[in-house]
Order: C-alpha cells, then structure tokens, then sequence
C-alpha cells in the first residue's frame, strides 16, 4: 500500500510535488521492483501525473482506477483512489492518493510456435489441474505433460510450476 500527498500551486498543476506518507512494503525477491514502483503509482516513469489523478483534481471529485500494465518484464495489477482537496481559497491545492499493488509478475515472452497441445496445458495449469486431469484433457500420460511443462518452463525461463503460470500470463 502507498499513501502520497499531492500538492501543487492552484492553477499549476505541473509543478506538483509528491511526498510519500507511507510507501510500498510489498514482499518480493524480485529487486528491481522498488524503484519501479515509486516511479508507477501516482507518476508515471516520466515524471507524469497518472491520468486519474489528474482527472480527479480537475473535477474536484475522487477516482478510482483498477489498472494492470506492463513495464518490461514485470506485470502489475493495482487500484488507486485520488481524493482531491476541496478547494476553498487560493494558495497551495492538495490531492490525497491511497493505491495498493494486487500482485506482481515476473514473465518472460513465450515463443509463438507453441503448439496447441502447449497452450492447452498452460491454460489448465492456470486452472490449478493437476498433471493427471491435464493428461485426461489433452488425451496424453501424465507423465508426458510432466515432460512437456517442464520444457515449457525451460523455455519461458520459470523456476517453478508457478513461475511457468505466472511467466505465461
């Protein structure tokens, strides 16, 4: 979860200023997420406003967005509310901003020359089917789709079972 305020000189909204209250404490071994992170929710990496917030200030009403993007490899899912400060006199105007990071994905590209019976498999593993119903349903011996994931995850780069899942998203 993060919680950041927003505040800027009435009528000049690119020279805001965010100072994080609270910042991210999202357990990840993925170390190139921080920093990442700190640029994405409410900026933008190039120092941006996100589109909600600024929508929030110019309307003076909250935003909520629920957003999945990609920033090279690592896929993020999060909801953001801008609660914009009731402007009653001039002088310095303020945006609260509460966002929180659903999940975080690592995934690499998968090769397009997949075959159906992979693509098959990938969309029951996401499914949560065991390797024996996988086997049932693509009419192969468990032991066979044992051998096909563990291609599959030597082609996506995935560590694990749920690494292939998460990388195949």
């Amino acid at each position: 979860m993060v919680l950041a305020v927003i505040d800027f000189p009435v009528g000049r909204l690119s020279e805001f200023r965010v100072n994080v209250v609270r910042d991210y404490s999202i357990p990840t071994s993925y170390e190139d997420v921080p920093e990442l992170l700190k640029t994405r929710l409410p900026l933008l990496p190039r120092g941006h406003l996100h589109p909600s917030v600024e929508k929030a200030i110019a309307t003076r009403r909250p935003s909520l967005i629920a957003e999945t993007g990609r920033h090279g490899d690592l896929q993020t899912n999060f909801e953001m509310l801008a609660l914009p400060h009731q402007l009653e006199k001039p002088g310095v105007d303020w945006c609260l901003v509460f966002g929180v990071i659903h999940y975080l994905l690592k995934s690499g590209p998968l090769r397009k020359d997949l075959d159906d019976i992979d693509l098959a498999i990938l969309q029951l593993l996401r499914e949560g089917l065991q390797m024996r119903q996988i086997g049932l349903r693509v009419e192969l011996s468990p032991r066979t789709v044992e051998h096909r994931v563990e291609r599959l995850k030597g082609l996506a780069n995935a560590k694990t079972l749920h690494d292939l899942v998460a990388r195949s998203l």
